[in-house]
């Protein structure tokens, strides 16, 4: 991985401009250069709270266990992420980068991307279509929760369109809900996107070719993240017992959103 040792140097200040134009959120953190009292062990420090009072160092012979995240998942999820590495040396340097941009695997909260091309919902002629909310009365307050969620995130807000697509919750395996908004009948009035997705023989072909080491990135989530176009925000409406609201972002459920995600994908 990395041939030398190397400490990385970083300030909340060059942090901000670096993800601003990246269009990620701000990483407040910093690393310094310290050294033992024989200026012989270099050790590598970093705060992870904005006022830097929450300071925590590990020597080059040792990772430190006791790093206080604001949110343990954080913590927890960038310590799998490295618990494969068999070099002790490559393990500490690859857990040292992944501290400096620890908000960019922070997968608790919602981002909403920068990105030039929003989600684009074109119809053939129709009047708009309106349902009512499908009754869950088991489910209620476990909805009333997610969209209260949703709304504090800037995922969604309240609507006075005249769309209307039921919205329900499902059962996932581990017991909580996934929020999904049946648009059936929205879909089947959506003009067709025939952008080409890319097919994975020919890529795998590509890649084949005298390489012998592949990456790949398993992204948290494509949905929740790509804006919608504005004129077309009022087409995704969903209706709830308690309210009518209207996606920001691209949702689950709705038509072409392979296709604007893989532009969104070939673009960045």
């Amino acid at each position: 991985m990395f041939k030398y040792p190397r400490i990385f140097h970083s300030s909340s200040y060059k942090s901000f401009e670096a993800t601003r134009r990246a269009g990620m959120a701000t990483a407040y953190n910093d690393f310094i250069n310290a050294g033992d009292s024989n200026n012989a062990l270099p050790i590598s420090c970093y705060a992870i709270t904005q006022d830097s009072s929450n300071l925590n160092c590990f020597s080059k012979n040792s990772m430190s266990n006791s790093i206080q995240f604001s949110n343990p998942i954080v913590e927890e999820h960038i310590k799998s992420l490295v618990e494969k590495i068999p070099q002790a040396q490559q393990k500490r340097e690859f857990f040292s980068l992944l501290i400096r941009f620890y908000s960019i695997f922070d997968t608790t909260k919602y981002n909403i991307a920068r990105t030039p091309i929003p989600h684009v919902i074109n119809t053939i002629p129709h009047s708009p279509p309106a349902s009512r909310p499908y009754p869950q009365p088991d489910k209620e307050d476990a909805m009333y929760k997610l969209v209260q969620e949703f709304l504090e995130a800037g995922l969604i807000t309240e609507s006075n369109s005249p769309y209307a697509a039921p919205a329900i919750l499902l059962k996932k395996k581990d017991n909580s809900f996934r929020f999904v908004v049946d648009y059936k009948r929205l879909n089947a009035i959506t003009i067709k996107d025939s952008s080409p997705l890319p097919n994975m023989e020919d890529t795998v072909q590509k890649l084949g070719k005298g390489f012998s080491y592949f990456s790949k990135l398993d992204l948290k989530s494509g949905f929740y993240q790509i804006p919608i176009n504005d004129s077309d925000k009022e087409k995704t409406a969903f209706v709830t017992p308690f309210g009518l609201y209207q996606f920001n972002v691209l949702p689950m459920g709705l038509r072409n959103s392979l296709p604007t995600f893989q532009k969104v994908m070939t673009d960045t």
